[in-house]
């Protein structure tokens, strides 16, 4: 009897240390964070469906500003935010839908996932390993519109990876390399001026 109350007690006890390991992560990568007025990396973005089929691949440059400013890059596409306005501009068609941050599906936000979520989440580690560290968050309610977040940082507690699965069992990947902090970037990179002859839709 002893034996299987000390049994318990330790998977209790171990629990409560990895809820608290996962905290003290959390707070490492948030107050790294708080030192990176911008970056500018390569990223990797893999759509997979429910279905479990080959994942729909995109590639890119990526640009970061505070508070919530972004530049992404592909072959045809140019997406640029300067946190309160989405410029979503089509190459190929010569068009750019502009619209307001908070209502554009396309914004992907590191405050919102660093900052805020964890507050909203359980916290589990699922891997810890020299180099990385991945952490899983699953959200306590409703209040947001995912079934869990899984956070991929390096031994310096910089974001590398983040993994998004919906209630549809959709999961997004967005993955980052050649990842350089404080740049000094300009505030231009992250307005967009449509020239002359290219087709505006603004739906703010």
């Amino acid at each position: 009897m002893k034996k299987i109350i000390y049994v318990i007690f330790m998977i209790l006890l171990a629990g409560i240390i990895n809820a608290q390991t996962a905290d003290e992560i959390v707070q490492k990568i948030q107050t790294k964070f708080s030192t990176i007025n911008d970056l500018k990396a390569n990223f990797t973005q893999k759509v997979y469906s429910s279905e479990g089929k080959k994942p729909t691949v995109l590639t890119g440059k990526f640009y970061f500003k505070k508070d919530n400013s972004l530049r992404i890059e592909v072959k045809d596409r140019l997406i640029v935010s300067n946190g309160a306005t989405v410029w979503n501009f089509n190459k190929s068609t010569n068009k750019v839908i502009i619209s307001n941050y908070d209502n554009d599906y396309t914004s992907f936000s590191l405050p919102e996932i660093i900052n805020s979520y964890p507050g909203m989440c359980d916290k589990q580690i699922v891997k810890r390993m020299p180099g990385v560290t991945e952490l899983k968050l699953t959200p306590k309610d409703d209040r947001l519109n995912f079934k869990s977040v899984l956070i991929s940082v390096d031994k310096d507690d910089v974001i590398k990876k983040v993994e998004i699965t919906d209630f549809n069992n959709m999961k997004f990947v967005f993955e980052l390399d050649s990842v350089k902090l404080n740049n000094k970037l300009s505030g231009q990179l992250f307005n967009f001026e449509p020239s002359e002859g290219v087709e505006v839709i603004d739906l703010r």
